[in-house]
């Protein structure tokens, strides 16, 4: 069997895996929760330059300042769509005190 798990079965030829007797199925809703996750998860990273420090680190340095980083509470967070993944995304953001408006 192939296992899309993702919305639709696109990037799978569905013609070949039918002539060879394989089933394809998708599950569109199995990674909701963890890409939802993800997103929140770069939005902390990215507010508190997690990648910036973690490059100076590699490069010998140490940065030891909080200029530039934020906290996310009380941010306002944009979404654009209000599916499966944008209204997890909203659960999460709005319990870490984020402030949501989706279109």
């Amino acid at each position: 069997a192939i296992s899309c798990f993702c919305i639709g079965t696109d990037q799978v030829d569905l013609q070949a895996a039918q002539a060879k007797g394989i089933p394809v199925f998708n599950a569109p809703f199995a990674n909701t929760r963890s890409v939802a996750e993800l997103i929140i998860g770069n939005i902390v990273g990215l507010s508190r330059k997690i990648g910036d420090c973690t490059a100076t680190m590699h490069r010998g340095g140490w940065f030891k300042q909080a200029v530039g980083c934020y906290e996310i509470r009380g941010k306002t967070l944009g979404l654009v769509g209000y599916g499966h993944i944008g209204s997890q995304v909203s659960v999460l953001a709005e319990a870490m005190g984020m402030n949501v408006l989706y279109y």
